[in-house]
Formats: C-alpha cells, sequence, structure tokens
C-alpha cells in the first residue's frame, strides 16, 4: 500500500537541514550515509539506545510519529538511509519482519532481493515492503537524485537486558530524548562503564624514566 509522499516531509525536511553523520562500521553492507536509532548493539558493551537518539532527538521524534501512523510490525530500532547504496547483506541482528520504505527526489534505486520468495527488483519509493531481511540477501540498485530509506526492525542478541522505554518529548522548539524517566542530553550521553577510571600506569614508559635518571 502506497504512503501519501506528504507522510516523509519533516523526517526529509530535518535531512535536508542536517544531513546524516557517516558510518564506517557497517563492514558488510557498505560505508556511507547511514544510521540507527533505538536499540543497538554497542561492540564490547552491552545493547543500548544508540547515541543518535540524544544527539539527534527532533528526527527521532519524527521517526516515532512517523511510525505511530505506518508501521504495522513491533520494532524497537530503526535504520536511517541517506543516499546510501549498500551491498549485498543479510540483517544479521534482526529478528522477524522488517519494514523498509524509501523517499525523496530520486529515480532508480530500487531494492533487490537476491533469494528467496520475493526475489526480485522492487520499487520501495513511498510503498513499504515487509519481509525477515535476517534470511534473504538483498542490496539497492543505482539510482539517480536523493535516495533516503527507513528500515524499522525488532533489534535482538542474547545480550540484550530489559531496558527502560525511550521517547521524545517536544517542549516548545525543543526535543528532549528520555531513557525511561532519565533525560539524556548530548552533554551527558549514557554512563559509560570506563569513564572516570583511572588508566593503568604505563610500566615500561615508567621503568625506562627510572633508568635515564640513572645513567
Amino acid at each position: 500500500m502506497s504512503i501519501d509522499p506528504k507522510a516523509f516531509d519533516e523526517i526529509l525536511e530535518e535531512l535536508s537541514r542536517q544531513p546524516l553523520q557517516e558510518n564506517k562500521y557497517r563492514n558488510v553492507a557498505g560505508s556511507g550515509r547511514t544510521q540507527a536509532f533505538g536499540l543497538v548493539g554497542r561492540r564490547c558493551l552491552k545493547p543500548d539506545y544508540s547515541r543518535q537518539c540524544w544527539l539527534r532527538p527532533k528526527l527521532f521524534y519524527h521517526l516515532i510519529e512517523f511510525a505511530s501512523k505506518h508501521v504495522t510490525i513491533p520494532w524497537t530500532s530503526v535504520t536511517v538511509n541517506q543516499n546510501y547504496k549498500s551491498l549485498p547483506h543479510k540483517d544479521k541482528h534482526n529478528r522477524g519482519p522488517s519494514y523498509i520504505v524509501a523517499f525523496g527526489p530520486y529515480t532508480g534505486g530500487n531494492l533487490k532481493i537476491h533469494e528467496g520468495p520475493l526475489e526480485g527488483s522492487h520499487s520501495i519509493r513511498h510503498t513499504p515492503i515487509i519481509h525477515d531481511f535476517s534470511k534473504v540477501l538483498h542490496s539497492t540498485e543505482d539510482w539517480e537524485g536523493d535516495r533516503y530509506s527507513l528500515v524499522f526492525y525488532d533489534y535482538f542478541t542474547p545480550r540484550l537486558e530489559s531496558l527502560p522505554p525511550a521517547s521524545v518529548k517536544k517542549e516548545g522548539s525543543t526535543y528532549l530524548f528520555y531513557r525511561g524517566d532519565e533525560l539524556i542530553t548530548r552533554k551527558k550521553g549514557l554512563p559509560h562503564p570506563l569513564k572516570d577510571r583511572k588508566k593503568k600506569p604505563n610500566l615500561v614508559k615508567e621503568q625506562r624514566e627510572i633508568e635515564l635518571d640513572f645513567k
């Protein structure tokens, strides 16, 4: 079912005002302007909310509003892509079906599914597809213009623990991200287990300095 292009206006306006940062950590699907909001993995740390949630709460607010009206699957996370060409890959930590839709002034750029019952080339401009992309290879075909896409999904890993719900509250022209009842700001961020921990002394360097003192 097609979505009215106006439904993307506020998201598109915010992305045009401030483009996404490049993400160099998506090694399999390729690097580029792609960022995740909501629950994410954090390398050596336990999964938690993405820093994008409090760095860009206005954008996250509009993503949540869009989802409340159009997304028909349970979701914990959303990946936003801006002129991002994904290579053939499977979505490793997505559990169950994902919801993907594209928008913007572009031509081409179909979603290519390389296997399974939906194998083929699919136009997802204003027309979402719901499918389990953890089980099939998929990629993005070439396009012209500015192409944006949203992927809503349920993030899962055995390391995932119960977390307070995420929300964004609008106060006048200000958008505030909350992790449960806790306000998370750009300045504060989430607590890091290594923050303020004293670094171990460099014993080799200290030993060398002692040796030099006696020469």
